[in-house]
């Protein structure tokens, strides 16, 4: 049963990627590429990561609406995805956070494509995941995404400006 609707996922990535945009502006520069710990993302290997990743989903959600119950998607492994941030973590933050924002502004305007019939009945088949609905979707990998990145910028810069 779905609980929440294509306009109410839209609004909640808008809020998640403009404090997270907000927040990344703020960082000292002198801090933007420092590791908060051995293997984790620094805040422009996340900030990269970010301005891939909703350009992509917004691609992929106006495919599941077009081609209801067909495969969707990646999973966390995919080399498209980690090759972009390798190859971008060095961007300048400025043009990272236009990617970031472009890319948030297409996915808002697929999820409020959705009608809310759409919403309800539209699924998408996820290789690691089965069959998903809007909701499952747009939690996971993109609203909810949003929200798990800007928890994690705020978690990296506990890490990396701790004495």
């Amino acid at each position: 049963m779905t609980t929440s609707s294509g306009e109410q996922e839209a609004v909640r990535l808008e809020r998640a990627v403009d404090a997270f945009v907000q927040r990344i502006r703020a960082v000292p520069v002198e801090l933007l590429t420092r590791p908060p710990a051995a293997g984790e993302w620094t805040f422009m290997e996340l900030a990269a990561h970010s301005a891939e990743i909703y350009a992509y989903w917004a691609k992929q959600l106006a495919y599941v609406r077009a081609h209801p119950g067909q495969p969707f998607g990646r999973t966390a492994s995919d080399l498209d995805r980690i090759r972009f941030v390798e190859e971008h973590k060095s961007d300048s933050l400025d043009g990272l956070v236009e990617r970031i924002q472009r890319g948030a502004q297409a996915a808002a305007a697929e999820l409020r494509a959705f009608t809310n019939y759409e919403w309800r009945t539209v699924t998408g088949l996820h290789a690691a995941r089965g069959l998903m609905d809007m909701d499952f979707i747009a939690h996971l990998f993109v609203s909810g995404h949003a929200e798990e990145h800007l928890k994690q910028l705020e978690e990296t810069l506990t890490k990396v400006a701790a004495p």
